[in-house]
This record gives C-alpha cells, sequence and structure tokens, in this order.
C-alpha cells in the first residue's frame, strides 16, 4: 500500500483522467480525488461523468475499461457491478490496486430532468441579457409577485447548482441553498435559489433512512430510522414485516412489534424537511409554469393539518410501501421502495399527487 494515501488518491485521480478522456469522460471536478464510498466506507469511490453530457458514451467506456483494467499491472480483483453498491442508479468497476479498495462509478448521460433543467439555466441566461423571451418575462413576473423582495433586484448571473444534496444537519430555514437546482445572483452578490420541474416533476424530496429498515437476514429492525419513519405516519411494522415474509416463502411466527399511536403532528417537521424554506418553487405546466415562494406562511400551509388516508403494504405482488396524504391544499404520496432493483427498501421519495 502506497505510504500516503492523499498523494495516492490525487495520482490516481489524474492518472484516470488520462485514461478516460478519449472516451468524453472526466473524473468528477468537484471531487478529483474521490471520495469515502457512499454506502461502503471501506473503499475509494471515484465518480467519472461524461464531458459532453448530451452524448452517452457509457457503453464504450465500460467496454473499453473491461479489457484496461484486467490487463494494466497492478489492479487486482476486477469486477462489474450493474449497480454500484455506493449508487441508487449508475454501475460501476470494483478493484483493488496498491493496496486501495477503488469503486469507478460510470454516470451516464442526461435524463430529461437534468437536460431541462440545463436548457432553462441557458434560456434563462439569455433572457436576463436581451429581456426578450416573451415566456421567460412571464416567469420572471410571477416570481417577483411570489415574493416582492426578489422584483427589487437585478439579476447578474445564472448557474446550475453543484455540490452537496445531503439535508442531515442543515436548518430548515437554509435549505434551499440545497434544494434549489438553479441560482440567480443579483448585483448585490445575493443568491437566490430556484428548484425547477419539468412538466412530468412530481417528486420534490427524498429521505435517506430506509436502508436501515431491514437486516441481511430480512428481519425488520424496529428501532432503526427506517422503522422511526415509518412509525410517524401510522406504518404498523408488522403489516410490513408480514408482507416482506410473504415474499420469500418465510412463516415462521415472529414476535409483534407495538404499534405506536398516530399524531399527525409528527408529520409536519417530517414534510418542513422535505420542503425546506427560501426558494422559489417552479414547475412547467402545459400553458406556463407555477411558481411559488416558500416562506414559513407557505410552508405551513404545505405541512399542516395532513391526513393520511390509505397505507398499502408490500405483498406478493408489490415490494414497496406507499402512503398516501393530503390536507386542504396539496396531495403527496410518499413510496418507500429499492430503487436497485433488490428487494427490501433502501429509498425512500416525497411526491406531489394530481389533483
Amino acid at each position: 500500500m502506497a505510504d500516503n494515501p492523499i498523494q495516492f488518491y490525487e495520482q490516481f485521480g489524474q492518472d484516470l483522467n488520462k485514461l478516460v478522456k478519449s472516451k468524453n469522460y472526466e473524473v468528477a471536478p468537484l471531487k478529483p480525488k474521490g471520495q469515502p464510498g457512499k454506502n461502503v466506507k471501506s473503499v475509494r469511490e471515484y465518480r467519472l461523468q461524461l464531458i459532453n453530457k448530451n452524448k452517452d458514451t457509457s457503453k464504450d467506456l465500460i467496454t473499453f475499461l473491461q479489457r484496461q483494467l484486467r490487463f494494466t499491472n497492478g489492479v487486482k480483483n476486477v469486477s462489474f457491478n450493474e449497480i454500484s453498491p455506493n449508487s441508487s442508479k449508475f454501475p460501476s468497476f470494483g478493484f483493488s490496486v496498491d493496496g486501495y479498495d477503488i469503486d469507478l462509478i460510470i454516470a451516464r448521460g442526461a435524463n430529461r430532468g437534468e437536460k431541462f433543467e440545463t436548457r432553462t439555466v441557458s434560456d434563462l441566461k439569455s433572457y436576463f441579457n436581451t429581456r426578450q423571451d416573451k415566456a421567460f418575462a412571464k416567469l420572471i413576473t410571477q416570481m417577483n409577485e411570489s415574493f416582492s423582495p426578489f422584483a427589487d433586484v437585478d439579476v447578474v448571473e445564472v448557474k446550475q447548482r453543484r455540490g452537496a444534496t445531503k439535508k442531515e444537519g442543515v436548518p430548515v430555514e437554509k435549505l434551499g441553498a440545497i434544494i434549489g437546482d438553479i441560482i440567480l445572483t443579483d448585483t448585490t452578490g445575493k443568491d437566490w435559489f430556484v428548484s425547477l420541474k419539468d412538466i412530468n416533476g412530481l417528486t420534490f424530496s427524498s429521505y435517506s433512512g430506509a436502508a436501515s429498515l431491514f437486516n441481511a437476514q430480512g428481519d425488520l429492525q424496529p428501532n432503526s430510522a427506517g422503522a422511526k419513519f415509518l412509525e410517524a405516519f401510522g406504518v404498523d411494522l408488522n403489516l410490513v414485516q408480514q408482507g416482506f415474509d410473504e415474499r420469500r416463502g418465510f412463516d415462521e411466527i415472529r414476535d409483534d412489534i407495538p404499534v405506536k399511536p398516530f399524531d399527525k403532528r409528527n408529520l409536519i417537521p417530517i414534510f418542513e424537511r422535505a420542503w425546506g424554506m427560501n426558494y422559489f418553487y417552479v414547475k412547467k405546466e402545459r400553458m406556463g409554469w407555477q411558481v411559488f415562494w416558500i416562506d414559513r406562511p407557505k410552508l405551513k400551509e404545505l405541512t399542516n393539518n395532513l391526513k393520511v388516508t390509505q397505507i398499502r403494504y408490500p405483498s406478493i405482488k408489490s415490494k414497496q410501501i406507499s402512503i398516501l396524504l393530503e390536507n386542504k391544499y396539496k396531495k403527496y404520496i410518499v413510496e418507500v421502495r429499492n430503487s436497485k432493483a433488490g428487494e427490501y427498501p433502501n429509498d425512500t421519495k416525497f411526491r406531489i399527487r394530481p389533483g
């Protein structure tokens, strides 16, 4: 093993860039030295991303690396993962080199939402330079009307937000800087954050604790973060366990898990963190835009007096837990599922239900 890990990580990142540049890839610029694995902390995670995101060359890169890694001196135990252990959707190569275990994640081309975001940033830049696009003039008017202080500033820069997306430990009042997809900077240097949704964009948040709900043997962990999350919605953990047991043909008798009484007030902090504060919510509609500024009164409107109308438990036909909720202003569905084609939950999405 190399004597200086940091020096190794830096040099390895540089070597990777030289290796994959011809395939339209680079090591993520924000993490040129990689980082500890998101889920498997014992490996060093490097994320390769497209240089030209509108040209998906991931298949070419995978074919190239399958040969290159196996015939490179010092590289051992090469394996290909259809889904990386440190990603919810991208493949990776696992291997060891100079005593270090590496997870090399291969990000693919921009999805529809990412393309919409990139295009919108470009269009907004053009609008603030020329003020000629009527559609975006209407959008800015709606933003001015939804939060009057924004009408008093001049925007001088438009850019996509990069960086951390973890909400843990961030005050609700500052979550706009994490949730926002676009940053508008005014002449005073103040940043205004915009959460952008395309016409089909109904997901507004996620929750990272679902993976703690079950152990590797399929036993529900009643004291886990995932269990506490479900209990806040009035979910009967016994029925969750029963559904997954039925799916795998397990018929042994289990100890009952006490069912906690439901209190709708417990949902308020969960949905406050899901929505966050101090940003513009902007969603493309068939005709124009839906726009609102999320401040404390708006957050109260979105999160108070929620009523759980239905809980759908896992069964032979489904491995998903779905919770339907609503209040006077919004209808929601919270989906607890496995996003890696596995069995037990590892992911939670908060979505708005139409209607």
